[in-house]
């Protein structure tokens, strides 16, 4: 059976509910009739519920009496929670859409009133934002990024993706009322929770045991034996693990991002001339050789000219200060461009540490785990983990995924109600303004964050850079070079591989022929408007389809980029982030202060270096989007940014019951043979004391950016 040509990309897009994956498709091809023009865009919504949630009645009440049994209110969310699906571009439903927002609000100003902090506020804001504009928002333009205030020399005009206008996206790119309830839940547990320890953080003896007290334990009571009812931040692997070089390795492999390493094939050229003078320039390519030598250079920290960079700076800050003035200009982070080499021992199938080069200079310093001390050796791996986490926070994670969806908004379609994470993750995390999260926690700060965006768009290319063979092999992980240990290359290939036999097997079911491809007009939009400088203008997109395969090629790289590439930079995000010094976002000192006596390097890194966490300075407190210290707040901001889906790639039949059932129950099948695979290889993990690596199960692996 063919379809209807101007149905072909919503039924390639829409009907497989691979939610970003319309980040490249027109919103016309959704309408039934081309309404592509000049200026703004159409917010058209296919004919179906744009509200399809797949989670059951009983896992929601769940979650919702498990907020309650540990203290939350009800605040209205179980009214929320049964309020009918609905269409927000039908007129006849603004009714229902205004309580559904006015129950919203309501529910979060309670939890706000009862909150110490602002840590309802940002959602709270945005909220009220989307209540005051409905009906008033039918149409999106595209925009360029503008120069930031801090740095308004710095051209981001040019050299930035697009991004969508500044207005609020339209209604039908908001959550479902179940979708929001579980956000709300997970805000409010994580209140709940910090509330619980708080007392033992700032009564702590010391910076280090404050650290440790950030989470919550399984048992309470005199005796240790009852059940906690507010065990919703539980502590994560490292912290108990961090100070290991096998993890510290390991987490190039495993971790939130397995973006930065490289196989070294030329070491003179790839390492620099310090390292190669300090290990010698044959034993290192012997080691190449063997593809055994591996990599991983912060180049572009190195081309940031503000270092340290204050945590609230002007001008942004002029009136953020204790008294109404300037921001005090007496917090700074500090960061290095690190060169980390590492070797691969095939018998022991583990990665370890070689050496690090923190600084760029020619006489930098080579460190070793043999020619430093102990508590050395442990700030200096900390250093380059804070360089990891901002690079892997704000390019690998959100200008690789979030924003180059963004770059697209303009081609999209309305069908998804994710779509607003991109806005709204730019909108929040690197707010260009006082008090903005991305200034206080990332070491570079929002005016840099987007100058370490704009070097990666620079490079962009949509196949070379998104589809996950090129982007490996890129990295020098070629089809020769055989390593075991790094997971995310193992399981991302099966599941890359999975998805382009589906993709293939979609398109060979609506179009019949190439020429049936070259002749769609709807199809031949989509490559113009996406490739339009003026428009998508996204690098390496095809000028115009010509037949099946490469519209499966472009499809298999968006659906990839929308699923398993964000999950794998954002689900490990608890489990690394959460316990602050094992991936510092940023640090209050460089090595420069670091004492000499390395038996006093360690309080000196929990006292000086790591970020606040306990301190008595209350408007330092108060000045964080929370109300906590900037610490504090991080684990409940990992623990937001990692809630699971409840629509994942294996789980999608309902959307496939008029077209796709064939390719979709094999691609379920292909899925099912994957999941296996890796919950049986974890299984052998946890028996042999090795960290499972779970965050590409087909299980875990949301069908779009939902978070």
């Amino acid at each position: 059976m063919k379809f209807p040509r101007n149905a072909i990309v919503s039924v390639l897009v829409a009907s497989a509910g691979l939610s970003q994956a319309s980040a490249f498709v027109p919103a016309a091809s959704f309408a039934g009739k081309s309404t592509i023009g000049e200026g703004g865009r159409s917010a058209a919504t296919p004919n179906r519920n744009v509200f399809l949630n797949l989670a059951s009645d009983d896992e929601d009440e769940l979650e919702l009496k498990e907020y309650e049994k540990g203290g939350g209110k009800n605040s209205g969310l179980s009214k929320l929670m049964m309020m009918k699906d609905f269409d927000p571009d039908d007129e006849d439903d603004d009714e229902l859409v205004k309580e559904y927002l006015d129950t919203a609000i309501a529910a979060l100003e309670v939890d706000e009133a009862r909150s110490k902090g602002s840590f309802f506020s940002t959602p709270l804001s945005l909220l009220r934002l989307l209540r005051s504009r409905i009906r008033k928002i039918k149409s999106l333009d595209y925009d360029n990024y503008q120069n930031h205030p801090e740095f308004p020399d710095y051209d981001l005009k040019s050299g930035m993706m697009k991004k969508i206008s500044d207005d609020f996206p339209p209604l039908n790119q908001v959550f479902s009322p179940r979708k929001l309830v579980r956000l709300l839940l997970r805000l409010g547990s994580s209140f709940l929770a910090i509330e619980q320890v708080l007392d033992d953080v700032n009564d702590a003896k010391s910076q280090e045991e404050a650290y440790k007290a950030c989470f919550t334990k399984p048992t309470i009571g005199r005796f240790g034996v009852l059940p906690n009812p507010r065990n919703f931040h539980p502590p994560p692997y490292a912290a108990d693990n961090w100070e290991k070089d096998s993890d510290f390795a390991r987490q190039f492999f495993c971790g939130t991002n397995p973006l930065m390493i490289e196989v070294a094939k030329d070491p003179e050229t790839q390492l620099s001339k310090n390292m190669v003078s300090h290990f010698g320039k044959d034993k290192l390519q012997e080691l190449a050789d063997k593809n055994q030598l591996l990599f991983a250079s912060y180049d572009d920290l190195a081309d940031l000219k503000v270092n340290p960079h204050q945590m609230f700076p002007l001008p942004m800050n002029n009136e953020s200060g204790p008294d109404g003035g300037p921001a005090p200009q007496v917090h700074p982070k500090f960061f290095y461009a690190p060169i980390v080499a590492f070797t691969y021992d095939y018998d022991k199938d583990e990665l370890d540490v070689l050496g690090i080069q923190l600084e760029r200079t020619d006489d930098a310093r080579v460190y070793t785990k043999n020619t430093c001390g102990e508590n050395e050796w442990l700030a200096v791996k900390c250093q380059v983990t804070a360089a990891d986490s901002n690079m892997h926070e704000w390019v690998s994670h959100l200008g690789n995924t979030h924003l180059s969806m963004e770059s697209t908004y303009d081609v999209l379609t309305a069908d998804l109600i994710m779509l607003s994470h991109q806005g709204t993750a730019r909108i929040s995390l690197t707010q260009i303004g006082g008090n903005s999260l991305g200034d206080y926690q990332a070491s570079a700060g929002v005016g840099q964050v987007f100058q370490l965006i704009e070097k990666m768009w620079s490079r962009y290319n949509f196949f070379e850079s998104t589809g996950l063979p090129n982007e490996l092999a890129s990295r020098g992980f070629t089809e020769d070079v055989q390593i075991p240990a790094y997971l995310y290359r193992e399981d991302g290939m099966k599941l890359w591989n999975a998805i382009g036999g589906f993709a293939t097997d979609f398109v060979d079911e609506v179009f019949d022929s190439d020429e049936a491809v070259a002749s769609d007009e709807v199809v031949q939009e989509w490559a113009k408007e996406t490739t339009d400088h003026d428009k998508g203008a996204v690098k390496g997109f095809p000028t115009s389809f010509e037949d099946k395969e490469t519209v499966a090629k472009v499809l298999q790289t968006i659906m990839w980029m929308t699923s398993g590439l964000h999950a794998a930079v954002n689900f490990p995000q608890y489990d690394e982030f959460a316990y602050v010094p094992n991936k510092p976002l940023h640090l209050r000192a460089d090595l420069s202060t670091m004492p000499e006596d390395d038996a006093e390097i360690r309080e000196w890194m929990f006292e000086n270096m790591f970020p606040h966490i306990n301190t008595d300075d209350d408007w330092l407190r108060d000045s964080t989007l929370s109300g906590y210290h900037a610490a504090v707040e991080l684990v409940g901001v990992a623990n937001l940014l990692s809630m699971p889906s409840r629509n994942c790639l294996d789980n999608m039949s309902g959307k496939f019951e008029k077209i796709g059932t064939e390719a979709y129950d094999k691609f379920r099948k292909n899925l099912n043979v994957i999941s296996e695979e890796i919950e049986a290889r974890n299984e052998e993990a946890e028996k042999a004391n090795k960290v499972p690596y779970n965050y590409l199960n087909p299980s875990n692996v949301p069908s779009s950016i939902d978070i």
